[in-house]
């Protein structure tokens, strides 16, 4: 159980969320997040879903931002071509 703890800091911080913003942005106290991590609480299903939801939505953003970024320098180069 600690593993997945440890991959929802980890998670939080490549997804570029400080512990208090994300802790916002889930509706809980930074103070309880942090337990969270450190694998000292036991959140229930409905908190556990929310932290998965989020971190899912910056995922699924990051690759849509990548996937126009890429998109757009292909087309710049066509432009440049033709």
């Amino acid at each position: 159980m600690q593993a997945g703890r440890n991959r929802i800091r980890s998670q939080r911080e490549e997804s570029g969320f400080s512990l208090t913003g994300f802790a916002q942005l889930i509706g809980i106290s930074p103070g309880w997040l942090s337990r969270i991590e450190r694998g000292q609480g036991n959140p229930g299903p409905d908190l556990l879903r929310r932290i998965a939801l989020r971190l899912q939505d910056e995922r699924n953003a990051r690759a849509a931002i990548a996937a126009i970024t890429y998109e757009n320098e292909g087309s710049d180069e066509r432009d440049r071509d033709g």
